[in-house]
């Protein structure tokens, strides 16, 4: 009996799994022709969509608890140490979005929703530079913290993960 409920609790987990899925368009920017000589994706942080249990503002979110005046910034720097954990095996990693990023592709990260606990559900788009073309949408959703003054901390944490393992699958594909 103790196993049917350890592996049922095993298998709940695994149903209830975040992680990031792709929606729409193709990853295959990240292998193959296009993306030849290519080694970094910059990466940005918009929240301007982002709204607290459905229909309150944001900013109500971030009165809860004090934080840091930087803390998209922040809150970024886990998404790359844990995206670049996940891709570096390939010689592929992600990057600030600075001017100097010469690099062909860039990824938004859109939280959309912030649940009360600090969990958020996102999109990523994938943007081609050069011509601004939305080449793909990823959906994902973290658990979090809601008192932390890196306000996005483990949701960036857990989106690097997710997001990290997604582009690995297709980097495996070269």
């Amino acid at each position: 009996m103790k196993k049917l409920i350890l592996f049922m609790a095993f298998m709940l987990s695994v149903v209830n799994a975040s992680g990031a899925k792709l929606v729409e368009g193709s990853l295959d920017c990240i292998k193959g022709d296009c993306i030849k000589g290519e080694k970094f994706i910059a990466v940005s942080l918009d929240c301007s969509k982002l709204v607290y249990k459905k229909n309150r503002p944001f900013q109500d979110f971030l009165d809860k608890a004090p934080r840091m005046d930087n803390w998209e910034e922040e809150s970024l720097k886990y998404f790359f140490e844990k995206f670049n954990e996940e891709t570096f095996k390939y010689h592929f990693s992600s990057v600030p979005v600075t001017s100097k990023n010469k690099g062909k592709f860039e990824m938004v990260i859109t939280p959309l929703e912030i649940n009360g606990g600090g969990g958020i559900k996102a999109h990523a788009y994938i943007f081609n530079k050069e011509t601004n073309e939305k080449v793909a949408t990823i959906e994902f959703k973290t658990d979090g913290d809601d008192n932390d003054e890196i306000t996005l901390r483990d949701p960036m944490k857990e989106a690097g993960e997710d997001l990290g393992s997604l582009f690995k699958k297709f980097l495996k594909k070269k």
